[in-house]
């Protein structure tokens, strides 16, 4: 299985080698993608780094204090987003925190180059192996194995590095901004749909539910009376999924189907044998 290995920058490109070489130990039928090169990686986009991408099946982004902010990085983040699910685009922060994310990068799922979380994407990265995949007490003792080189080699990477102790990458304000917009944002979405529904439309639909069970319960009614009863039901079920639709697409391709419901039984006329049939 490939792996896309992307980074931007020094820092960046150290620690993508390494990621390079520890992989395949800890995982040995992955296939690091990882181009040496920035020009290679400018002039030749749009032919053996495109190919290597849609080949792959997990990106990972090195992110650093460096390139954080770089157009490259976002660039391949989108590229990487466009070319397989939002969930297998793996940014590993290196030196920074997801606090010091901003911007396009904040969409995706992160990791912290530290051992717990980066375990978890070895784990990601073990199940996209489907039935070649190492089992979890195999994969624990090797992460085991494997993690103090990993770490030792990152390690040796930041004492080699320069400005690591420079001013925190977003400011108190910016922070605090993201958090008042994020709480803005929050109870603006619980309050709607709260506010907005309307409780006599729940208990018109469960009234009628209930009847329909009662109904089922005691053996009354056929196809056609069970059909009349959910049809029933439906100017109210109308009203609750408008107050969601356009939120989810799963939800819109439910209100779709509910608009081409017919209500009506379906079934096969049986004839009826005359005296002419009988042959005796």
């Amino acid at each position: 299985m490939k792996v896309f290995i992307s980074w931007s920058g020094d820092d960046s490109k150290r620690h993508a080698e390494v990621l390079r070489n520890w992989l395949p130990a800890v995982l040995q039928l992955v296939k690091p993608y990882f181009t040496p090169s920035d020009v290679e990686k400018g002039t030749r986009w749009n032919t053996d780094i495109a190919k290597e991408l849609e080949s792959s099946e997990i990106g990972i982004l090195c992110v650093t204090r460096d390139n954080l902010h770089s157009d490259w990085v976002i660039f391949e983040a989108g590229a990487l987003s466009k070319s397989m699910d939002k969930a297998h685009v793996c940014p590993v922060l290196f030196g920074i925190q997801n606090t010091d994310l901003a911007g396009p990068l904040k969409q995706f799922q992160t990791t912290e180059f530290e051992k717990d979380d980066f375990k978890k994407l070895v784990s990601v990265i073990n199940n996209k192996l489907g039935n070649d995949k190492l089992p979890a007490k195999v994969l624990d003792s090797v992460f085991e194995k494997w993690w103090p080189e990993l770490e030792a080699e990152i390690q040796r990477n930041f004492a080699e590095l320069e400005d690591h102790d420079e001013e925190p990458v977003r400011s108190e304000r910016e922070l605090l901004e993201e958090v008042l917009e994020l709480s803005r944002s929050t109870a603006r979405n619980v309050r709607r749909p709260l506010s907005s529904i309307s409780p006599r439309a729940i208990q018109d639909l469960l009234q009628k539910y209930i009847s329909l069970h009662d109904d089922q319960v005691a053996g009354q009614g056929g196809y056609q009376e069970t059909l009349d009863s959910l049809e029933s039901m439906k100017k109210a079920i109308d009203y609750l999924v408008k107050q969601f639709q356009g939120r989810r697409p799963e939800m819109d391709e439910m209100i779709e189907r509910l608009e081409t419901l017919t209500f009506k039984h379906e079934h096969e006329e049986t004839s009826v044998p005359t005296d002419d049939d009988i042959p005796f």
